[in-house]
């Protein structure tokens, strides 16, 4: 059963069984990445740095390009423009102040652009390690990126605790990323181990093979990047 979600939920999110398998460890580049490398073929995961990929749309789910190099160097704020999917104001994530007085595990809860990520962290027992933790950055797929998986896969990974774990791991990062560390490509490892290679394609930035849509969001705890992939893992 294990073996096969793990096939599953590596096909729907374009990467290669084995490397999702081996996501404890470093593992090979998704083909994904390959591909937006122009498809060249065994090419080192640290390209993945120049990726461009397309950063777009799925089925019926439009996704917002990010930043320009400008509005990302904006550090007390919110940037891209997928923050418009968020509220001006509310008990959540917003657009618009930042949610300086609720820990980031309760924050995402909130949020109804990332309800698929909180029932995924909730499902995982996470919630209260990322409320306790005293800094932390997320990358947070938003509801179209768990819908890409297909709905089978999701229900498939949400009822299976360590592999749920281990990918939700992939989207962590300890300590406060700045947007300065994704304009300057700073490598970034994950908790669970595995690394992040911040890229610009064009006036988005991406990490991995996701695109940021809304960045900077800030927490009592945490930063949090709204992105539009589950991040894949890379060496």
């Amino acid at each position: 059963m294990r073996s096969r979600l793990i096939a599953a939920v590596a096909i729907a999110i374009g990467v290669s069984v084995a490397t999702f398998a081996s996501c404890g460890a470093d593992s090979a580049v998704s083909a994904r990445s390959a591909a937006v490398r122009g498809g060249a073929r065994g090419a080192p995961a640290r390209e993945l740095r120049a990726a461009r990929p397309a950063g777009v749309t799925s089925g019926d789910h439009a996704r917002p390009r990010s930043a320009s190099a400008a509005a990302i160097g904006a550090h007390n704020r919110p940037f891209g423009p997928g923050c418009a999917q968020l509220p001006r104001a509310g008990t959540g994530l917003t657009r618009a102040l930042p949610s300086a007085s609720l820990p980031v595990g309760t924050a995402i809860a909130r949020t109804p652009l990332l309800s698929d990520l909180a029932r995924a962290i909730k499902l995982a027992g996470l919630t209260s390690m990322l409320n306790a933790a005293h800094g932390l950055t997320v990358f947070a797929p938003d509801n179209a990126a768990f819908q890409d998986l297909g709905a089978g896969n999701v229900q498939a990974l949400l009822s299976t605790r360590p592999d749920l774990l281990r990918v939700l791991k992939f989207q962590i990062v300890a300590g406060r990323v700045r947007p300065a560390d994704l304009v300057r490509q700073r490598v970034l490892t994950t908790v669970g181990g595995t690394k992040l290679y911040p890229s610009r394609g064009g006036l988005t930035y991406y990490v991995n093979n996701a695109a940021v849509t809304c960045g900077n969001l800030r927490t009592a705890n945490a930063t949090v990047y709204i992105v539009n992939q589950v991040v894949i893992p890379a060496t």
